[in-house]
């Protein structure tokens, strides 16, 4: 799980700026939002407001950049480190700087990473969480590189002189220079326990996961059943593709579109349409199967219709490509950071969405921006150190939390947000129509 992430001269992010998920001890409501059974105390949700522009996509930006440095050995070399570094400030640092400290399979890690255009710097800890003296795993500054469990200091060098741009993580997984378990769990955090969700992140093979994972079928499900919006159910209907293609009318195109995309994985061929799963074709001991979603409807007069995905709205359809993720970070001790997860999904839905997470039992974190301002409610959905706020002033992302704000526990958020109580929010002048 997440406890902090400093970000430093990354897009807006000039000045150091720390994010971290440290619930207030002191404030008593809503409990269940926190971690406890941990050696250090850890919210189970973040949500992040800021005007448009004020730099909260860039946060997911840095913790998806981050993620790509650490498990792609090629990462920088797909980017240009220029994009990236803050450009409004005349004598500027041309070094990202990024601190993160997590925990994985109970240990607690801190991570340092300086990345500039000619060297990349970088620091390892088993985290003492303050009780302690941390632990250096590892140091590497250029090709230079230190550690206890160093295999070979000589071949470690030669290593880093031929990838100079690459992580010590991701070089570590193909050509084992530390031997120790901490260096592949801190890997595998990276790029098994940390899901980062865009705007537009979309899922090719959700039919197939689906089909393949029955209990993530059962959980959206319930979703549906306790947002109330008039999906009774959702199925994976399972054809025969021969008998399939006899009643559909583009089955020549369907059966050339297959044949050109080969069966890669165990998920099959998966066609997408407007940005939605709407089959999944598999050979399985020589038999061809195809796979679509069904969405069983109430209609007129209590009258229940099967649709399809490509009959449903655009928020529905994100709503459940969002499932598997609120899955994740319910039962697989994940850490999700998703990105304007209110897009394309009314407020109401999205506070029962959201309620239905705080709710509920879970194991990992779920780290979100919005806009959606009634989620600010403290009496009955978050607590106030769950609200972080982002600001930008002459080009820089100040990122704080409600938690600094003196609040009573009546006090409504949400109406002192929108009345710019605590900043963050956009100021406007009057529109003029002349031009």
């Amino acid at each position: 799980m997440l406890l902090r992430f400093k970000i430093k001269n990354f897009l807006s992010f000039y000045k150091e700026t720390v994010f971290d998920m440290f619930p207030n001890i002191k404030r008593l409501n809503f409990q269940h939002h926190i971690y406890m059974n941990m050696d250090v105390p850890l919210l189970k949700q973040a949500a992040i407001y800021g005007a448009n522009g004020s730099g909260k996509s860039n946060f997911i930006k840095a913790v998806s950049f981050l993620r790509g440095f650490v498990t792609q050995e090629n990462f920088l070399q797909s980017v240009d480190l220029e994009d990236y570094i803050f450009q409004l400030a005349e004598e500027n640092s041309q070094i990202i700087s990024f601190e993160i400290e997590f925990s994985h399979k109970d240990r607690y890690y801190i991570y340092c990473v300086d990345i500039g255009k000619k060297e990349v710097s970088e620091k390892l800890w088993i985290s003492g969480l303050g009780k302690s003296e941390d632990k250096l795993l590892f140091e590497r500054n250029g090709n230079i590189i230190s550690s206890p469990c160093l295999q070979n200091e000589r071949s470690a060098k030669q290593l880093l002189e031929r990838r100079p741009d690459s992580s010590v993580m991701s070089l570590n997984k193909n050509y084992p220079i530390i031997i120790n378990n901490d260096i592949n769990s801190v890997y595998d955090w990276f790029s098994i326990k940390l899901a980062i969700i865009t705007i537009n992140s979309q899922i090719p093979m959700l039919i197939g996961i689906m089909s393949q994972q029955p209990e993530l079928l059962k959980f959206a499900n319930k979703v549906f059943e306790n947002i109330g919006i008039g999906i009774k159910s959702v199925e994976i209907k399972e054809s025969d593709f021969d008998k399939w293609t006899e009643n559909i009318k583009n089955a020549d195109s369907l059966t050339q579109i297959i044949e050109k995309n080969p069966q890669r994985d165990n998920f099959g061929v998966n066609l997408l349409k407007d940005k939605r799963n709407i089959l999944n074709f598999q050979i399985q001991k020589g038999i061809k199967t195809v796979r679509e979603f069904v969405f069983d409807q109430l209609g007129q007069s209590g009258y229940q219709g099967k649709m399809n995905i490509l009959s449903q709205s655009d928020g529905t359809v994100r709503l459940l490509t969002l499932i598997p993720a609120f899955y994740e970070a319910m039962f697989q001790n994940k850490t999700v950071v998703i990105d304007e997860i209110d897009n394309s999904i009314h407020p109401n839905l999205m506070f029962e969405l959201i309620r239905f997470y705080a709710n509920n039992k879970s194991n990992g974190q779920l780290i979100f921006t919005t806009h959606t301002t009634k989620l600010l409610n403290q009496q009955e959905l978050v607590r106030p150190d769950e609200i972080w706020l982002t600001e930008k002033s002459e080009g820089n992302t100040k990122m704080f939390s409600l938690n600094d704000f003196e609040l009573h526990n009546t006090s409504n958020i949400e109406n002192g947000y929108l009345d710019g109580r605590y900043g963050a929010v956009p100021v406007m002048e009057e529109l003029n129509a002349e031009l």
